[in-house]
């Protein structure tokens, strides 16, 4: 699924696919590289819900080989409800990346 990031501090937006979701992080591979400690704001574009998910703070904690993993610290109550209907229609089928 395809997910834009920037650092909290910057504006410049990055192009990632996000893997491995789950409501308090998930995974994601990107031509750009994250350092570990770094704070970003993340849009899940959720197609399946219509309307995309914004995860407002979240905190990369590893990152290797193209790949990092966030952790999400401060999301709306709107947003989290998104989330975890998300994460039930993934439960129930299959979703591919875009």
């Amino acid at each position: 699924m395809r997910v834009f990031f920037s650092s909290t501090n910057k504006t410049d937006i990055r192009e990632g696919t996000m893997f491995d979701l789950s409501a308090r992080g998930c995974a994601v591979t990107s031509m750009s590289s994250v350092q570990p400690g770094s704070a970003v704001r993340i849009l899940i574009r959720a197609t399946e819900l219509g309307s995309p998910i914004t995860i407002e703070s979240a905190e990369v904690r590893w990152s290797q080989g193209g790949e990092f993993g966030v952790e999400f610290l401060g999301l709306s109550e709107i947003d989290q409800c998104r989330l975890h209907r998300l994460l039930q229609v993934a439960t129930t089928h299959q979703i591919c990346p875009s």
